[in-house]
């Protein structure tokens, strides 16, 4: 049996990966330095690093309440289609904010321009954060707020005890894959041909450790350098974003998973997949 056939047969665990060095972003200096607090602690220095980045820009992050309900419901009917309508009701939202949590950045008139939300559960004997509904006002395109809510949001979870941040999210949504993926550091875990109403998607996971949340960002100009240096279909793939059935291939054989999404100027982005062991490997 060969080290990579090893690697899947042992089934490692599923959410729990560090993607290599040779192809993520290296820590600044104050990032390395949030490193060596404990959890509790790290997790409050980047959440009030955050804050001051969204207050930077004349805008306010606070928790969702109870009242928030109607005005949010309304705010995501203009960022969603009629189809993921249907899927998030004012009772769901509800329970999000109940159960799990809920971000909304406002303005100085108290105007929602951007939300995300959470819930929690177990799945695989882990301790899971879903996180659902990242919505941002086309006002504030550009500014790295999707980010910034999904950092913060997996920060509370980690300071909760949840110990992974999974999400499902629409295969040829490229500007939250790229947000995820590359921005955040999250892993293509599987992909789904069958889910109906809610079509192809993928579904995507971040440890939620210091580490975890800092040190699987992706150095686009690593990849490519790593590209330059390897063997494609061995070392890694390089697949069209709109080649469902290599998709499918690949999660169905799961020897690959994605780890980076790669955006074309003029041409169809590119998913940039890994073997397996590269991120399981002790």
């Amino acid at each position: 049996m060969s080290y990579r056939e090893s690697i899947i047969m042992e089934k490692k665990p599923k959410y729990i990966f560090v993607k290599p060095k040779s192809i993520c972003k290296d820590l600044n200096d104050w990032e390395k330095s949030i490193l060596l607090l404990n959890k509790m602690d790290f997790a409050k220095a980047y959440k009030e690093k955050i804050r001051a980045e969204i207050s930077s820009h004349g805008l306010f992050l606070r928790m969702a309440e109870i009242p928030d309900i109607d005005p949010v419901y309304d705010f995501i009917i203009t960022r969603y289609t009629k189809k993921y309508l249907e899927d998030v009701s004012r009772y769901d939202i509800f329970r999000f904010i109940e159960y799990g949590h809920g971000l909304i950045i406002e303005d100085v008139h108290q105007q929602i321009l951007g939300c995300l939300f959470e819930v929690g559960y177990e799945k695989d004997q882990k301790k899971i954060s879903y996180s659902i509904r990242l919505g941002i006002d086309e006002s504030l395109k550009g500014k790295g707020l999707g980010r910034l809510l999904t950092v913060y949001s997996c920060l509370l979870a980690m300071e909760r005890g949840m110990h992974v941040k999974i999400g499902l999210i629409d295969f040829n949504n490229f500007l939250s894959l790229h947000i995820h993926v590359n921005q955040v550091g999250w892993l293509i875990d599987s992909f789904y041909d069958n889910l109906d109403s809610l079509g192809l998607s993928f579904e995507f996971s971040l440890p939620l450790t210091p580490e975890g949340i800092l040190a699987n960002r992706i150095d686009l100009d690593k990849v490519q350098s790593y590209i330059e240096g390897h063997l494609e279909g061995i070392d890694y793939l390089l697949i069209r974003s709109d080649d469902i059935e290599s998709i499918k291939s690949v999660y169905k054989n799961q020897s690959f998973k994605i780890a980076a999404v790669i955006k074309q100027k003029e041409n169809t982005p590119l998913f940039f997949a890994l073997p397996v062991e590269e991120f399981y490997a002790e």
